[in-house]
């Protein structure tokens, strides 16, 4: 019996490993991803003084945008379908901001638990297509 020389050995375990890697990250599903927007109010009147911000705490997914002045929001890239815990954050800064540095503040008007993921008592189910939210706060 002939041996094979030591290139073809290469060659064939290349293609053992290789070719099933290839065909699996080829033919990988895609993750179903929706838009999400909406509005923010506080006591009923549209807010605006600061960001929403979107956080799943199963997979670890997040997205978050800057609340407009009459209180809308659209998260410019999609999410990852699932459950998303819904807090404030501070609106992102200009350059000139930043370069000021002075320090960042929070409405206090807002009730501390709508400041952290843990804390807050909002949820918003992201489902296929566009959905669209109202996220009330209240003091």
């Amino acid at each position: 019996m002939k041996a094979f020389p030591n290139s073809v050995h290469r060659l064939v375990l290349a293609f053992t490993i290789l070719l099933p890697l290839a065909m699996l990250t080829g033919c990988s599903p895609s993750i179903p991803e929706a838009t999400l927007s909406g509005n923010v109010t506080l006591n009923g009147k549209p807010y605006s003084d600061s960001a929403v911000m979107l956080i799943d705490l199963n997979s670890g997914q997040a997205g978050g945008t800057d609340i407009q002045p009459d209180g809308s929001f659209a998260i410019a890239d999609p999410l990852p379908l699932g459950t998303y815990n819904v807090y404030l954050a501070p609106k992102a800064l200009s350059e000139a901001e930043a370069a000021s540095a002075a320090p960042i503040t929070i409405d206090t008007s807002v009730p501390d638990k709508y400041w952290s993921e843990h804390s807050t008592d909002i949820t918003v189910t992201i489902e296929e297509g566009e959905n669209t939210a109202t996220i009330e706060l209240k003091s």
